[in-house]
């Protein structure tokens, strides 16, 4: 293993379990659980549980630039703690308070987006890009695979606690995640150790944050518009086939633990993803593999969507469309930094993470209305191949990295 990873193992550890318990990643993974049980014992309608999934991500999109900011001035340790034990408070208000009333509901969602947002991708990816060179891509891909790891372990984890105690206790298990597992984590591994701008040695180099463009540069060049559009088709894609996974899978007639443990699948192929992508990254020019990957996953949401399909079939389809899922969230970090350096990373990927998150808010609710009209999601997934597809075809058009790139 390169000298990178024997430094630093520690902190890439910790980013892993960091980002398995985020907000934006916890919830996302285990909203489709409480769709039925809220449903039933409330009444409410999907989209109107689903625009929990708007509210966190609106959320995120002002907390996050603030963020985003402050992340290239303070330590980034600090941001992290703070916000994995606010988050973990405010879904323990979910068990409690959640009484039947959307707009308390909605409200603790908003909290959860604002206590939540310093435990970001923007935060642990900027805390690696300033200590891997050589190896960015992968150790970034490593990170991010910690969402795939959420989608392992939440669903039949968190889905297990619902049926056999009731919803209210599911929330109590999934607040345990940012309280008992990432805090101490963070606590062990990140405190104490170098600070966000600490220069990284590999093979002899230096990793500075001194190079690349400024927010201003960034947002006057076609790349960055071309980056935001192509992320914001790929985000609302994949985050609306996750929500909608769960209760479309048991509308076929699933059993909600099979479709819990499919989702399982999903999680597994969001990992494999994100560490595929981050290795290759490391050897050969992103865009075009981007391209097959989301080429691939719209594919395969037409045939699932549309076609009647064994479990076998279903189950690589699910895979498919995973890995595109965890290849997205990789190229969000990996183009950033590539193509703008790292200067001012913190704020041009709390900028382009707006759109991705807003995506994401928009897919919730949006799919839960396609379901109310149509009592079908198909129309939902002919969108979101067409989204996949285009935003592989932005990406190609970005051209080569940049020459300090690479230096």
């Amino acid at each position: 293993m390169s000298e990178e990873f024997r430094r630093h193992w520690p902190a890439l550890l910790a980013s892993v379990f960091g980002l398995m318990t985020s907000c934006l990643v916890l919830m996302g993974y285990s909203i489709g659980l409480f769709v039925h049980p809220l449903a039933d014992q409330f009444g409410w309608t999907r989209q109107q549980i689903l625009t929990a999934t708007s509210i966190v991500t609106l959320g995120v999109m002002f907390s996050g630039v603030v963020v985003g900011w402050l992340a290239d001035r303070i330590s980034v340790a600090t941001l992290i703690l703070v916000s994995q034990l606010g988050l973990g408070l405010s879904i323990l208000a979910l068990a409690f308070f959640t009484n039947g009333n959307l707009a308390v509901y909605y409200g603790i969602y908003l909290l959860i987006a604002f206590v939540g947002a310093g435990a970001l991708p923007v935060t642990f990816t900027k805390l690696l890009s300033s200590r891997f060179v050589r190896h960015r891509g992968l150790a970034i891909g490593i990170c991010l695979a910690g969402t795939g790891l959420c989608g392992v372990v939440v669903p039949p984890l968190v889905g297990a606690f619902i049926r056999v105690y009731g919803w209210r206790i599911g929330y109590l298990a999934l607040a345990t995640l940012p309280l008992c597992v990432a805090m101490p984590m963070t606590l062990i591994f990140l405190r104490g150790g170098p600070t966000a701008s600490a220069k990284t040695a590999a093979g002899g180099t230096a990793a500075t944050e001194d190079y690349g463009l400024t927010l201003s540069e960034a947002v006057r060049s076609r790349r960055f518009w071309t980056i935001v559009v192509a992320l914001f088709l790929a985000s609302g894609s994949g985050a609306g086939f996750l929500f909608s996974m769960v209760p479309m899978l048991i509308d076929r007639g699933y059993e909600s633990s099979a479709a819990a443990n499919m989702s399982a699948i999903f999680g597994v192929a969001v990992i494999c993803g994100r560490i595929l992508i981050g290795a290759l990254a490391d050897r050969i020019w992103v865009p075009p593999l981007a391209l097959t990957v989301l080429a691939s996953a719209a594919l395969a949401t037409l045939l699932i969507s549309q076609v009647t399909v064994a479990l076998a079939m279903a189950l690589v389809l699910i895979f498919v469309i995973g890995l595109a899922q965890g290849a997205e969230g990789d190229m969000l970090a990996y183009l950033v930094s590539q193509y703008f350096g790292l200067r001012a990373y913190g704020k041009i990927f709390s900028w382009v993470f707006v759109a991705f998150t807003a995506a994401i808010g928009i897919a919730g609710p949006l799919f839960g209305h396609i379901f109310d009209v149509y009592r079908s999601y198909g129309v939902a997934m002919i969108g979101s191949s067409a989204a996949w597809l285009m935003a592989g075809l932005l990406l190609v058009s970005l051209g080569p990295y940049p020459k300090w790139a690479n230096s």
